[in-house]
């Protein structure tokens, strides 16, 4: 048994979500400090863009709320356990399927297999653990009716319950029912919800919520929690993943499970093909980018536009990330930054979000990169070399 008589886990490592946040944890410090001397709000919105570590937040709140340490959370009690292996029976979650007649309670079993494996997760990420399509997400009435009745319970073992609202954004009008709830929940109940855009939510809730913002998560912090998952990667790989992942650490944590990661390399290829008006060179770069599929087509979009942050970082002598800054992809950075002007970067910024909007109404890829190539020549012939 993992228990002894008192309920305490008897040689099990000490275990937190809270240690796979990244850049929030000060901000964490101050929340378990209001917990502690219970003046945490009942009702309450985690806001952080997307793949900020929001979901982790308010996983590393409840494991605070239901802990029965003295020093909270301790991670070592039997609650603390039971909510890092997401099974205590006080701590419920809602988020949103593609079903309107099933609940969530049906899909745990996913559900935890989802968050253990990409506890920085989006909406997409998810519904491949329900092989199903995200087109048709939501929380439906069948699943709110499910949420009030399970919070009209007692607690079973905490003197608590938690309910975490993943993506509330998806409740559209039917939150209406939620409303009386989330403004006067019971005293034993905390509601966090947990949201990316806030322009979606309904006002109504917005103002009944107790906001808290999420920080970026800051480049060093990130290309240093990449190092830890994937220590046999190179540096300059790690921070292509994190451009490519434009600031979303799942995304940048699949880039680096895909083997057609953007690198530097690439875009040098594609740079100088383009400054030389090299034909041959710019259709086989063409032809190898019509070769991605379109989620990795879009990701070296992206990248790119990142990779141009960058470049305006080093133009302007501001500090991309400390302890980083000689390594291959911010070296580059900083080459081009002495060749293109402000310019230039603004005008290949436009043609890119040009190509990514054309790539969403699935235009033909190689006539769409060829004359994007085409554009991109001209930016670049306007002025100094990129040699």
């Amino acid at each position: 048994m993992l228990f002894g008589k008192d309920d305490i886990i008897v040689n099990v490592k000490k275990e937190f979500w809270s240690d796979q946040l990244v850049s929030q944890h000060n901000f964490l410090d101050k929340l378990e400090k209001t917990i502690r001397q219970h003046q945490f709000p009942h009702f309450s919105l985690v806001l952080g863009r997307p793949g900020n570590g929001q979901l982790l937040l308010a996983l590393a709140i409840a494991q605070t709320i239901l802990c029965t340490g003295d020093e909270k959370p301790c991670g070592s009690c039997e609650a603390c356990y039971k909510v890092n292996k997401l099974i205590h029976p006080d701590l419920h979650f809602s988020f949103p399927l593609n079903n309107p007649k099933e609940t969530c309670q049906q899909h745990y079993k996913e559900w935890r297999s989802a968050l253990w494996e990409k506890p920085f997760m989006g909406i997409s990420q998810w519904f491949s653990y329900l092989d199903g399509d995200s087109k048709n997400a939501n929380i439906s009435v069948t699943e709110i009716s499910n949420v009030l009745n399970t919070l009209s319970l007692k607690p079973f073992e905490s003197e608590n319950s938690v309910l975490i609202v993943w993506l509330p954004e998806y409740l559209g009008k039917d939150s209406n029912r939620l409303l009386k709830f989330f403004e006067e929940p019971p005293d034993h109940v905390f509601i966090i919800l947990v949201a990316e855009n806030q322009e979606l939510l309904l006002p109504t809730v917005l103002s009944r919520a107790q906001v808290f913002r999420l920080n970026a998560i800051q480049m060093d912090d990130a290309i240093k929690t990449l190092a830890s998952i994937q220590p046999n990667r190179k540096p300059d790989e790690l921070i292509s993943a994190w451009l490519a992942g434009n600031g979303n650490m799942q995304q940048a944590m699949d880039v680096l499970e895909n083997e057609n990661n953007p690198s530097v390399e690439q875009l040098r290829k594609l740079l100088q093909s383009a400054y030389t008006y090299n034909v041959n060179e710019l259709t086989g770069w063409v032809e190898q980018f019509a070769s991605l599929n379109k989620e990795e087509q879009k990701n070296f979009l992206q990248w790119i536009q990142q990779f141009l942050s960058l470049v305006i970082m080093e133009k302007f002598k501001l500090n991309p990330g400390e302890g980083i800054q000689n390594n291959p992809v911010l070296l580059y950075a900083n080459k081009l930054s002495n060749s293109l002007t402000v310019s230039q970067i603004e005008q290949w910024n436009e043609l890119i979000n040009d190509a990514l909007l054309f790539l969403q109404r699935n235009a033909n890829v190689k006539l769409m990169m060829t004359n994007f190539s085409i554009k991109l020549s001209h930016i670049l012939r306007k002025d100094k070399s990129l040699n």
